[in-house]
């Protein structure tokens, strides 16, 4: 067969070529993507975390921070004390407390192992500081809900707020509309010597600042332990036989008759979720 002449033939269709810009763009956004994985491999990945996941940071001064899915956050300083938890809108809970009620006659509020007079354990802790702010006026301190450490007699870990009329320390626990009044402390060391609440008594009498021989006197037919206590110091400790559980406790000088008792306590709220605390009348 005879050779084709050179140029015979159908002529090929020129093949389509690429349009520039679209080459240019799909160039740029490769660009791009590399550019930014790689400036977040440099920077240690960091970026906003992932909706539904618990973030954690440690500042250069020892604080923790670790913030949960609902965006609240408890802030742990380097001694592991004094946590606090700040709520998705910013606060702790520490904002002003509204009066409720009338104020409460100071004859009626009797400390006792389990109330003091018309404000029991147990009660809606809100409604609690309310009716104190209506009797005492705004607290002098107020700690917000914190992550307690166990220096209030609380459970280490639980959520508390710890409320001061001077002398007189409330402590609730929970969390913003949900909480519940668990203990008190009357202690001459957390101020306000001057303060009306200094003169809250027990149900039989006794009062900061009596000696431990009305001590004794009053609780004549109770057991009256001296315990020192790793963070109070030496204590009272008040029972109704000393197999019973603590009713009433707190700080004393000494033992010696002429020495004061410096503070009135309730039994610590930790140790009331393990047993059930014997209420004696006059305590």
């Amino acid at each position: 067969m005879a050779a084709r002449p050179r140029g015979s033939g159908p002529r090929r269709p020129p093949k389509d070529q690429p349009n520039p810009w679209l080459v240019g763009l799909a160039l740029a956004l490769v660009l791009g993507t590399v550019g930014v994985v790689a400036f977040g491999l440099m920077h240690g990945g960091g970026g906003t975390a992932a909706a539904g996941t618990t973030t954690s940071s440690t500042l250069p001064d020892g604080t923790t921070t670790t913030t949960l899915p609902g965006q609240t956050t408890t802030t742990v300083p380097d001694d592991g004390t004094g946590a606090t938890i700040t709520l998705p809108d910013g606060g702790t809970g520490a904002g002003p407390i509204a009066s409720i009620g009338d104020p409460i006659p100071l004859s009626d509020l009797k400390l006792s192992s389990d109330d003091i007079g018309p404000l029991d354990f147990g009660a809606d802790g809100d409604e609690v500081l309310g009716r104190l702010v209506a009797t005492f006026g705004p607290p002098t301190d107020d700690t917000g809900f914190i992550v307690g450490s166990g220096t209030f007699g609380e459970c280490p870990g639980w959520s508390i707020r710890v409320v001061n009329w001077g002398p007189l320390v409330i402590v609730v626990r929970g969390e913003p509309g949900d909480n519940a009044f668990v203990s008190y402390r009357l202690d001459l060391d957390y101020g306000g010597v001057s303060s009306p609440t200094k003169d809250i008594a027990t149900l039989s009498g006794l009062r900061v600042l009596d000696t431990v021989a009305e001590l004794n006197d009053i609780y004549s037919n109770y057991s009256i332990e001296f315990v020192v206590d790793q963070n109070v110091g030496l204590t009272f400790q008040l029972k109704l036989t000393p197999n019973d559980s603590v009713l009433l406790w707190g700080p004393v000088d000494s033992q010696a008759a002429d020495a004061l008792v410096t503070g009135i306590y309730s039994p610590d709220a930790c140790d009331q979720t393990a047993a059930t605390t014997t209420t004696a009348p006059g305590a």
